[in-house]
């Protein structure tokens, strides 16, 4: 993982020490511990748009990080669709790759809930809190007559909660107190209101400045209570109290600069400290970045400045220790140094807005690093742009580290403006950062590991049938069979008490295990033992409760808009029909072009990722320097520019954007010596992926080589007699569809009412490919295009860029 690296802090203060003391080092130790052990997952999801229509997909893109960097924890991804009464409909599982994963999701044509949920998760995060698991609520627009099975709206409901700076109120310490107000789903709502004290004498007013939120300073007096008045939307008058002032304490005020993070220690004028000496902790992503400590005998208040020059944008925990490390005061401040970006350019060199007219999208990354970018197209009018939605920037730098909604957090990332800055300010002083509790770290109580990380599919076998003496030193061989008919050779350990594991296999839809004891000719052992394989993917989805859970918020749309999105929805699942009952019929006559012998062969040989990625495809029946080649790599040689092939047999290397391209035989993980024993004879087809091959582990940055061999008697031989387990892999990725108005296609005559246009979520750069070119056809109807492009690289830097085309 990504370490960060802060220089030497300097004194700022004669009354701050900066403290090395055995105490101290006990924070150390806990914080080392922490991201040493307990690295803590976040993820942020882009849709490829905001509501949907019942049988329309949502295609969806994940981001998972650890810190400011793409996750290296988890190879796995859990989605699951979930409607408006917390039934999950749909789950799937993909692999991570360069920090990001995709899927999809359809939506039932008889869906009459208006909120379904989507809830994206690793199984590494599931050993913390579950409040940090990533859901989202996203609206279905339904017709105005139709029923919805969700429940009804509860009566209005209005909270006023009072939050003050640092934790407590301190008697004779003058405070700021933030508050924010909202209704019971959860939406900021105006107020304005008095304090007052015990006596009835107004103290203090109070008014929100933006999304509910605000503050104003008070003074509490000893032997004084404080309330709250105020006037709720429904103009009933409503009063709340405020949080009890301690006799004696210490206050902690924070204020956020570019210059750093300013804060100031007080206590009592005129009073003995209860403290003589406190210490003072800023810590970010569980890794330290400051800390002092403060003496409070010679003066009320001490204030210092803790650097933030490479301290890397998000939020930042000051906490208050007393000497003996119980925590004081907390406050949370978001450090915004904008480097946290790269810049992606968009333009539409080619437009076109009428009926099915071509467009060409350029996507420019000026950075050599490796990108992984996804790219939503959609009808501007039925998904229109939403007033401060979440982005990857909020989703990654925001969101993830707070407990509690936070209305509109794209806002806080939309300009560098003194007052946006003073807004989120405000939502840093009303929201609880819990991660972890400083008392239970420093208490020795860390999270209960339950839920190791996954690599990628990985299978469990369990022996039983034999003796203890009969699985001394045993091995299994194993074939490991494609549903396509890629087979991979595989020697499986076996431990004593019978079980086995194989790991780091990426195959979609289900594979065929054969098998058969090493030296067991006679097949004795091998018919006399009972192997059970499972995968170990999570078996079920965990509860999840709608209760509490915040409203989607949507932009209504007008009404010529809503009605075309719902006649389009209404069109599309008629379409979808009609194919589906065509299928069905024993009898058809199809006209449609006749397809190449390439298309035919990836058709028959390939699966999963290996199928429609860009690749060089090399069929080598048709091919007469396959009949000269000694070997598939001495074959390739010279064929696919920027990839180096030298040496000769085993002894041969290979070379492409500065690594070596990962080897696969049948769609299956293999090496050189197992390629280069092939006969040529034997090869069916090649297929040359540029970097990176996402189905390779790791992400196959240096890009693939996949060695079909012919189907026949040959693949059958191996398995003849065997016994097998099935093993279940990845759900096959749905393909989104794109037409291609200028070629023929049947399907091409019906009508054309698609409401996302494009959606492609893996996208990647590197310093060989920077600029991509995608053609995009108009619909029969939509006259502008909402493009947005977001993205991350292997630097942890973000990226987002949004066009509105008409």
């Amino acid at each position: 993982m990504k370490k960060l690296h802060y220089p030497s802090l300097f004194v700022l203060f004669l009354s701050i020490l900066f403290y090395s003391g055995l105490n101290a080092q006990v924070i150390d130790s806990a914080l080392l511990k922490l991201d040493a052990e307990y690295p803590q997952e976040k993820i942020y999801v882009q849709f490829d748009k905001g509501a949907y229509t019942p049988g329309e997909t949502i295609w969806l893109k994940a981001y998972i990080m650890v810190g400011s960097t793409i996750t290296t924890i988890s190879n796995n991804l859990y989605t699951e669709l979930i409607d408006g009464s917390g039934k999950v409909l749909d789950r799937r599982i993909s692999p991570i790759a360069i920090g990001g994963a995709a899927a999809a999701f359809d939506l039932p044509a008889t869906l009459t809930d208006s909120t379904v949920y989507v809830r994206a998760y690793t199984r590494w995060m599931l050993n913390f809190d579950s409040a940090f698991l990533y859901s989202k609520a996203i609206p279905v627009l339904q017709p105005e007559n139709k029923t919805s099975t969700a429940s009804k709206p509860a009566a209005a409901q209005y909270y006023l909660d009072f939050f003050p700076e640092g934790g407590d109120l301190i008697q004779g310490v003058t405070t700021r107190i933030a508050f924010k107000a909202n209704d019971q789903r959860g939406l900021p709502i105006a107020v304005t209101g008095e304090i007052l004290s015990s006596k009835g004498a107004k103290v203090a007013s109070f008014s929100s400045v933006h999304q509910g939120m605000g503050h104003f300073e008070l003074t509490p007096v000893t032997g004084e209570t404080y309330k709250a008045t105020w006037k709720d939307p429904g103009g009933k008058v409503q009063q709340k109290n405020l949080p009890s002032a301690k006799s004696k304490g210490v206050a902690l005020a924070v204020q956020y600069s570019q210059a750093g993070i300013q804060y100031s220690v007080k206590r009592k004028e005129g009073e003995t400290s209860p403290y003589e000496t406190v210490q003072v902790v800023a810590q970010t992503q569980q890794q330290m970045i400051y800390r002092a400590k403060v003496n409070l005998t010679k003066s009320a208040e001490v204030k210092a400045m803790i650097p933030i020059e490479n301290v890397p944008a998000g939020i930042v925990q000051v906490t208050l220790f007393t000497d003996d490390n119980k925590p004081l005061a907390e406050r949370i401040v978001f450090v915004n140094r904008q480097d946290y970006y790269f810049i992606t350019d968009l333009n539409v060199p080619l437009k076109g807005m009428r009926k099915r007219d071509r467009n060409v999208i350029q996507v420019d990354v000026p950075d050599e690093i490796q990108c992984n970018l996804s790219i939503s197209v959609t009808d501007a009018d039925i998904n229109p742009v939403q007033k401060g939605e979440e982005d990857i920037y909020s989703g990654l730098l925001l969101s993830p580290d707070i407990k509690g909604y936070i209305h509109q957090p794209g806002y806080y990332f939309s300009s560098e403006a003194d007052s946006v800055a003073q807004h989120l300010d405000l939502v840093m002083m009303t929201n609880g950062w819990r991660r972890f509790k400083w008392e239970d770290v420093l208490a020795g109580k860390f999270p209960e590991i339950k839920n190791k990380p996954e690599d990628y599919i990985t299978a469990n076998g369990k022996i039983t049938g034999l003796t203890k003496s009969e699985l001394v030193n045993q091995e299994i061989t194993g074939i490991l069979t494609l549903k396509g008919g890629g087979q991979q050779f595989l020697s499986i350990p076996v431990a004593s008490d019978g079980t086995f594991g194989i790991g780091g296999m990426v195959f979609y839809d289900t594979a065929k295990l054969y098998y058969q004891f090493n030296n067991d000719k006679n097949k004795l052992i091998t018919t006399k033992a009972l192997i059970d394989v499972k995968t170990a993917f999570l078996p079920g989805a965990i509860p999840f409760s709608t209760a509490n859970k915040p409203i989607p918020v949507f932009t209504k749309l007008d009404p010529k808009a809503l009605q075309k999105s719902l006649l389009m929805g209404e069109k599309n699942l008629a379409a979808a029909e009609a194919a589906r009952k065509v299928k069905t019929l024993e009898t058809v006559t199809v006209t449609a072009k006749v397809k190449s012998k390439a298309e035919k062969m990836n058709e028959e040989y390939t699966s999963g990722l290996f199928r429609g990625q860009n690749d060089y495809t090399f069929i080598t029946e048709d091919d007469i320097s396959a009949n000269g080649a000694m070997t598939v790599l001495n074959y390739l040689q010279g064929k696919v520019a920027g990839l180096q092939i030298t040496g000769m047999g085993t002894n041969i290397s290979m070379n492409w954007r500065g690594g070596t391209p990962s080897l696969f035989l049948n769609e299956m993980i293999s090496d050189i010596s197992m390629v280069q024993n092939i006969p040529m004879s034997d090869v069916a087809m090649v297929k040359v992926f540029r970097p990176p091959f996402l189905g390779a582990p790791g992400g196959g940055s240096a890009g693939a080589i996949a060695v079909y061999t012919k189907k026949g008697a040959a693949a059958n031989e191996n398995i003849k007699g065997l016994n097998f387990a099935n093993i279940p892999g990845y759900l096959p990725i749905k393909e989104f569809y794109s037409p291609d108005y200028m070629r023929y296609e049947e399907r091409h005559e019906l009508e054309d009412n698609r409401t996302t246009l494009f959606w492609n979520p893996f996208i990647i750069t590197d310093k060989d490919n920077r600029r991509i070119l995608f053609t995009v056809y108009n619909n029969d109807s939509t006259k502008r295009w909402r493009i947005i492009v977001e993205g991350i690289n292997v630097e942890g830097k973000l990226t987002r860029m949004e066009r509105i085309v008409e």
